[in-house]
């Protein structure tokens, strides 16, 4: 009866291990399903705004040249401040610039609401990896990585069956206020998380970042 007892809250306790990847995986989806929406959602915007295409593309650039400049950085701020504090505050700037995004009165403040996006990507991508070494040890480690590129995959996928039918028969806009209510979910799920400690000894040369930026 006791080695059924024990047994009964090993399996729970493993269950109950694999609750932080959800907020893990989400945190990466709505990245993904952002920058996956952002194409398919480009005809409605320049017919909304009134604007060339290549006005509205800028947005896709900025966010991915934000992303990938400032991703250096945000791996600094992570090592200094702790994953999970700054993991909180990017999902919040993100849920944030979705709400920007979904009612956007003109292509400045689409084009603003994706480059603060892209600054709260560049914070999450590093987060994520430093929250499943943080959560996640040896095989389960493995498979939480494996489960990361999964939820990148399927949400872009899912983004485009989404976003193309919303933007058909409803508007590009309902597509990115799905995100605002993702990203509440990922910062509410994200107290599961166990709490780790920054290092402020580590420094931030902010002159090296924009030179590589």
């Amino acid at each position: 009866m006791a080695a059924t007892t024990s047994a009964q809250q090993e399996l729970a306790e493993e269950r109950a291990s694999w609750i932080p990847m959800v907020a893990i995986a989400f945190g990466q989806a709505i990245m993904s399903f952002n920058v996956a929406s952002l194409p398919v959602a480009l005809g409605g915007m320049v017919e909304s705004f009134q604007v060339a295409p290549t006005v509205v593309a800028t947005g896709i650039v900025a966010y991915s040249m934000i992303v990938a400049g400032f991703v250096m950085l945000g791996a600094k701020l992570v090592q200094r401040f702790g994953a999970l504090r700054v993991f909180r505050l990017a999902v919040i700037v993100f849920g944030l610039a979705q709400v920007l995004m979904t009612f956007s009165p003109n292509a400045t403040a689409m084009i603003t609401a994706q480059a603060l996006c892209g600054t709260a990507g560049a914070v999450i991508v590093p987060a994520l990896i430093a929250l499943i070494a943080e959560n996640y040890h040896g095989t389960q480690q493995a498979t939480a990585l494996g489960a990361l590129a999964s939820a990148r995959a399927g949400a872009g996928v899912l983004a485009l069956l989404i976003g193309g039918v919303l933007g058909t028969y409803i508007g590009w806009r309902p597509v990115f206020g799905i995100l605002i209510a993702v990203s509440a979910l990922v910062l509410l799920l994200s107290f599961r998380l166990k709490p780790d400690h920054g290092r402020p000894e580590v420094r931030i040369d902010f002159l090296g970042v924009l030179l590589a930026a």
